[in-house]
């Protein structure tokens, strides 16, 4: 009586498991499939912000040229009027190549990258640890064994689940750090006609990094979720590549992280260009 009481509650949270597991998995992979969706109202307010920086523009050119005309008059200038028409092309010039750069990034590299990440095992499910109630030490069931009981399952789960929602919200987040990059076009390419403060660079380059870092957190899901449905033939190296590479998922990799450092852009830097720009912003009001 007592040991079929004990089975059906065994049975019954195995399932559970299995139910979350395949719940979590498939809100991953859509999460994966829905990041080249486009929000109706990032692209409304892209309109507003563009024909605002257009003023801007305007107004920075004009600027430039009555300083440019004030400082030759007292023969205090190094500036030539084909280094304000230069850049004025560079800032009209920008605004598609920046979009085009965002596009094909996206489009052509890292949405593509993350779902070959995602099906190459294909059939990712709780299928495989149902019935695992031993993890050994060597791959292919060698070495000693150790006993998993339904308390380590469903903690080892509960890991898992934690590694998933913090996954969704990151993915969110990137969804909604692309929006505010294709916002910040217009002005981006403003600054470029500015004398003194070019975003661009920085733009571009932390474009790269945050697609790069998306990539790594999706694989690293990848290999989490891949050690987790295989501990029964992977063994010990399975369970540690599964605590590992989900730990990646929320603290990004150190690899990503220098190579962040690499680029001479740093966080700080990138806080203070944005204050720069507002502050640029602010007094032309």
């Amino acid at each position: 009586m007592f040991d079929s009481i004990k089975e059906s509650i065994n049975e019954f949270l195995m399932d559970t498991i299995s139910s979350i597991m395949n719940f979590a998995v498939g809100i991953a992979k859509a999460i994966v499939d829905q990041l080249n969706e486009n929000i109706p109202m990032v692209n409304t307010w892209y309109n507003v912000f563009l024909a605002f920086a257009t003023s801007l523009v305007v107004a920075v050119v004009i600027g430039r040229i009555i300083t440019t005309l004030l400082k030759e008059a007292d023969a205090t200038t190094d500036a030539t009027w084909v280094t304000i028409v230069v850049d004025c092309l560079k800032s009209a010039a920008a605004i598609p190549v920046m979009v085009f750069l965002q596009k094909f990034i996206q489009t052509k590299f890292t949405i593509p990258l993350a779902k070959a990440m995602f099906d190459m095992e294909g059939d990712f499910s709780a299928k495989a640890i149902k019935g695992t109630t031993e993890i050994y030490t060597g791959i292919n069931q060698t070495g000693n064994a150790i006993k998993v009981g339904v308390g380590m399952t469903i903690l080892f789960l509960l890991f898992f689940c934690i590694v998933a929602v913090i996954f969704f919200v990151k993915m969110s987040i990137f969804v909604a750090d692309m929006a505010w990059y294709t916002l910040s076009i217009p002005l981006t390419a403003m600054s470029i006609a500015t004398e003194s403060f070019d975003y661009a660079s920085t733009w571009w380059k932390k474009l790269i990094y945050y697609n790069i870092s998306m990539l790594s957190q999706v694989l690293s899901l990848t290999i989490c979720i891949y050690c987790f449905t295989n501990l029964s033939n992977l063994g010990v190296i399975g369970f540690m590549g599964s605590i590992g590479f989900g730990f990646l998922v929320i603290h990004t990799p150190h690899v990503i992280q220098d190579f962040w450092a690499s680029t001479g852009v740093t966080r700080g830097a990138g806080r203070f260009g944005m204050r720069q720009m507002a502050n640029m912003m602010a007094k032309r009001h």
